[in-house]
């Protein structure tokens, strides 16, 4: 009886994970169904690929640029001003584009998971900037004691020697 009982408690707890590990890849293809991707494999390849232009060909920068700005492309222009290169401002410009941006950052849409991840890519850029920003700032004040500092340690030193 016991050795039943145990039989069917374990068969239960089996039947209860297969239905577990079923359903999240149910939910998956429902959710690709009924929410379409925004942005394509084929426009994030174009997109990456325009990127990696960006960053290798730096004589290329200034045009490449250029011609997202007069495209008016807010997915281009969102990248190309998320790079590690670009200014605090650009970050701040790209973060507005990443705002306007409507996406779906599921396992199931690549693509908006990817601007979704570069979303907060420019965000812990900006994060970054802000703390060396405010550590440059400290090390300034710092040095501005250092030099106060010194500078009292002279006159010190001058004085004792006018002393003797």
């Amino acid at each position: 009886m016991t050795k039943s009982i145990m039989l069917l408690s374990c068969l239960l707890i089996l039947q209860g994970c297969e239905l577990n590990t079923i359903k999240p890849q149910n939910s998956v293809t429902s959710l690709s169904n009924k929410k379409s991707c925004r942005i394509s494999p084929y426009t994030l390849n174009n997109l990456q690929q325009i990127e990696t232009d960006f960053l290798t060909k730096p004589g290329q920068r200034s045009q490449i640029m250029q011609s997202a700005i007069r495209q008016k492309d807010p997915l281009l222009l969102a990248l190309l001003l998320s790079t590690p290169l670009s200014s605090k401002e650009q970050l701040q410009q790209s973060k507005r584009y990443y705002s306007k941006l409507v996406l779906y950052p599921h396992s199931a849409c690549p693509g908006d998971r990817y601007f979704d991840l570069r979303d907060q890519l420019t965000s812990a850029l900006l994060w970054m900037r802000a703390e060396h920003d405010n550590l440059l700032s400290e090390n300034r004040a710092l040095q501005v004691k250092i030099d106060a500092l010194t500078q009292i340690e002279t006159d010190l030193s001058n004085d004792r020697e006018v002393q003797e």
